[in-house]
């Protein structure tokens, strides 16, 4: 049996012709892994997110537009370019359940603030503000293949050392907020040289949280190490055990 994983999506266009958006870079490399990709709509409520979880094995939190600030307690700046409260409710009833199901979850750029204001940490709304120093990381007309900048993998053991196996990679790189208080049971293994987190995995042994600010889906057909990161993830969402 393959593992059944789903994948949140966003909004594309405009009222009252909205589509739901998801590359299908996230859906091909589900499948190569070993999975079977399942879409998730947005507008799932509470009430109905206990029954999408118990459907899937695993669940990918994708890449998106920018977070609600009023979610870690801030008021926006203004360099904050849009957000979706409809999405950051969505995303935040599916993480509750997969939490108490202990559901494997893989989060994507977005996908990463996600899980770390879920548990309970904050973000940088606009990196070029208020990080010093900061590099670029939201470059424009850069296809999502190219390394753009360097990551160094922290010492120590880590789901992403013992992945990639190497100290430092270049990655793609598309967002201007980032992880700033990390979240209660979370943990950093990676970094940019300007400190901005890169990685973060979940401390619970028994629960596989795994956290990339960078988009590998967009890195595995020209570079193919990064599917290592696909690949470990499918392997520890088995079929069946949320059944």
């Amino acid at each position: 049996m393959k593992p059944f994983i789903g994948i949140t999506t966003g909004f594309t266009g405009d009222e009252p012709q909205l589509a739901h958006y998801l590359r299908t870079n996230y859906t091909n490399e589900v499948k190569r892994a070993g999975g079977i990709p399942v879409i998730f709509p947005l507008l799932i409520t509470p009430e109905d997110a206990a029954e999408y979880v118990s459907k899937v094995d695993g669940i990918v939190f994708s890449g998106g537009p920018d977070f609600s600030p009023y979610l870690f307690n801030e008021d926006p700046i203004r360099e904050l370019i849009n957000f979706s409260t409809v999405r950051d409710d969505t995303e935040f009833a599916l993480f509750r359940e997969a939490q108490s199901a202990k559901l494997p979850i893989l989060g994507i750029c977005r996908g990463c603030q996600v899980i770390n204001v879920a548990m309970g940490g904050s973000l940088f709304q606009d990196i070029p503000r208020q990080v010093q120093d900061a590099i670029g990381h939201n470059p424009s007309g850069i296809p999502s293949h190219e390394p753009y900048h360097r990551i160094t993998i922290l010492p120590g053991e880590s789901r992403i050392a013992s992945i990639l196996k190497v100290s430092s990679i270049r990655t793609n790189s598309f967002h201007h907020q980032s992880v700033k208080q990390v979240g209660k049971g979370l943990r950093v293994t990676a970094r940019t040289s300007d400190g901005v987190v890169e990685a973060l995995e979940g401390t619970d042994p028994s629960w596989y949280v795994h956290c990339l600010q960078f988009h590998p889906e967009g890195m595995c057909e020209r570079h193919p190490e990064f599917r290592a990161l696909f690949t470990d993830f499918i392997n520890n969402c088995r079929p069946g055990k949320n059944a």
